[in-house]
């Protein structure tokens, strides 16, 4: 840490390398789910093997948001034997919400499952669907609209990897996130240029794992179909989802404070205290520990509202 702030010390140019070193922590997160195609050459996904019907099960596939793995035999978790009960009650079954999307099949010279989406219930989009995306991501034109630039919002500078490198982007929180009658509360947010200008971002497995969904080629539409609720997806999401956003947001917070004391010990009191480059660095530092705080104040409220286990928010 003191060798790369004295290197910063002596030129401007290693600024920006350092500030993509000291967050070296990943804004992914993973979560596993199954694709399949039925008879009628439709894709279909899901994050639950017991949503699979069981003539498909010989032939999906497991991924982890791109990485194949053979598929399981039998489901995940074993449950307890069922005991027929002394009297029948006759019960109507839950059926499951379906919302049919249409989709724009086409995105430039690439063909893509574009969607209208609307965040926070007024701004309107059109995403592309990519189940390899871990994450929502969003242009900065939209993010401008939504308002997510301004003093009281979150908005982190991180490191994102891509076919180019590394290079700078914002992670940020939208309320609401609605595509067709599917609707997703705090939605973590990567704010980086668009990749296309047919849509102004992507609609990542985040928001895609908490439906099953299944692509109509033949129609052009999406349907989207509610996933149970249930006490292990506190807020519509699973453990590994709430510990992954705590562990992003409480490393990027403690590296950010790590280094304002690294810089205090380093550069305050030196004869480059004064210089130009030293001092947008402090600034940056202090930003950088606000917004990280503000992030994660904003995910406390949410995992409160849902009661989410407290050995979940570990960090």
């Amino acid at each position: 840490m003191r060798s790369r702030i004295n290197l910063i010390a002596c030129g401007s140019r290693l600024f920006l390398a350092v500030m993509l070193a000291v967050l070296s922590c990943s804004i992914a997160y993973g979560e596993e789910y199954f694709k399949w195609t039925d008879e009628n050459g439709n894709l279909h996904f899901s994050d639950s093997l017991e949503s699979v019907p069981e003539k498909y099960r010989d032939q999906i596939e497991s991924d982890t948001f791109g990485e194949k793995q053979p598929a399981p035999s039998k489901p995940r978790h074993k449950s307890a034997p069922s005991r027929k009960p002394a009297v029948e009650v006759p019960s109507t079954p839950i059926i499951p919400k379906r919302y049919e999307v249409p989709y724009n099949p086409h995105g430039g010279s690439e063909k893509r499952i574009i969607v209208t989406a609307v965040f926070n219930g007024r701004e309107s989009a059109e995403l592309a669907i990519d189940t390899g995306a871990p994450g929502t991501l969003i242009s900065p034109s939209l993010a401008k609209k939504l308002g997510l630039f301004d003093q009281d919002q979150a908005a982190l500078i991180v490191p994102v990897g891509g076919i180019g490198g590394v290079r700078p982007a914002i992670r940020s929180i939208v309320d609401t996130l609605q595509v067709g009658g599917a609707v997703n509360r705090f939605v973590p947010v990567t704010i980086t240029p668009s990749v296309s200008e047919s849509f102004e971002g992507l609609l990542g497995l985040d928001f895609v794992s908490n439906f099953a969904v299944t692509i109509d080629s033949k129609r052009n539409v999406v349907v989207f179909e509610e996933l149970p609720l249930d006490a292990e997806h506190p807020g519509g999401h699973d453990r590994e989802w709430w510990s992954g956003l705590y562990k992003e947001f409480g490393s990027q917070g403690n590296a950010w404070r790590g280094y304002r004391e690294a810089y205090d010990d380093e550069i305050a009191d030196s004869p480059y205290a004064n210089r130009e480059d030293n001092r947008n660095l402090l600034l940056l530092i202090e930003y950088q520990i606000r917004e990280a705080g503000k992030l994660m104040d904003k995910l406390d409220e949410f995992a409160r509202e849902n009661s989410v286990p407290m050995t979940w928010r570990e960090y």
